[in-house]
């Protein structure tokens, strides 16, 4: 049975704390990138209090005097946004594999005309809803329901990274692989949604859990994989550029190794509902 957590002062506290830390960072940006940052996460702020109050794409349960469909109702908002942001990543994703090869190749990892494209309107977009999300997962932190200590680890590692990539342009190409993973993401979502109408037994659960299982495992095992090499070959290119580019290139390889710890749960949670259809 879970448990919904009231607002306490911690909340605030903790919001508010982790809330300064990111207004400073987006303030240290040119200003039209810090205006597309924070517009984004008012944006994603917006839109989830809209939805919360109106009670747009929830399942009729969630207003219901159900203690299930009150403690997933914030889940569910939350990954309707997800769904919306991981769309419009992998449609810059797409637009940034369409600038390859860059002329220079310099212009691709280190950024040196400073000129904006597809990769910097990607990953403003991409940081402005990290934010956000970052913000709520910290507010719901409490919540038997919705508290998600990895993914508190996988925003704080992307926004500290994007954001210092974002002040120098560095890394447009590595970008158009990053964003591919959010490939993922809607069947991940697609697949809770489900769980939590109690639709786990259908063939429509499976077929979702198939499909994250694959487009996590090609872009967040496999993508990345590759991307990470791609790197290392270009090792010259950004070698000289900073310890902060560095420190960008560590937090990388730990997000890596937080997606190689996922999969392994990935692939045993399609494997048992696969067996439990089997039992069908």
């Amino acid at each position: 049975m879970t448990t919904t957590v009231g607002i306490g002062s911690t909340q605030f506290k903790e919001c508010g704390s982790i809330l300064v830390v990111l207004i400073w960072a987006t303030s240290l940006q040119e200003p039209q990138c810090a205006m597309l940052v924070a517009a984004t996460t008012l944006i994603y702020a917006t839109t989830y209090a809209i939805i919360r109050k109106t009670g747009l794409f929830q399942p009729s349960w969630n207003s219901g005097p159900s203690s299930s469909g009150r403690d997933n109702a914030p889940g569910w908002r939350s990954r309707v946004l997800g769904s919306v942001n991981a769309v419009l990543l992998v449609f810059g994703s797409v637009l940034c594999f369409l600038e390859w090869p860059y002329d220079p190749v310099a212009e691709g990892w280190t950024g040196p005309d400073r000129v904006w494209s597809n990769p910097v309107t990607s990953a403003s977009l991409f940081v402005g809803y990290l934010q956000w999300d970052l913000c709520w997962l910290i507010w719901h932190r409490k919540s038997a329901a919705n508290n998600d200590p990895g993914a508190i680890i996988h925003h704080s590692i992307f926004i500290a990274v994007t954001h210092y990539v974002l002040h120098g342009y560095f890394f447009k190409r590595p970008f158009a692989w990053l964003s591919m993973a959010e490939l993922s993401t809607p069947f991940l979502n697609a697949r809770w949604f489900l769980a939590a109408s109690d639709r786990k037994d259908g063939v429509p659960y499976l077929l979702v859990s198939l499909g994250f299982s694959i487009t996590f495992l090609a872009t967040r095992v496999v993508g990345y994989t590759l991307g990470l090499y791609d790197l290392w070959q270009s090792y010259t290119l950004w070698k000289d550029s900073g310890i902060g580019l560095h420190g960008v290139v560590l937090g990388l390889h730990m997000a890596y190794l937080l997606n190689l710890f996922w999969s392994t749960k990935v692939v045993s949670a399609l494997q048992r509902a696969m067996r439990k259809r089997k039992k069908k």
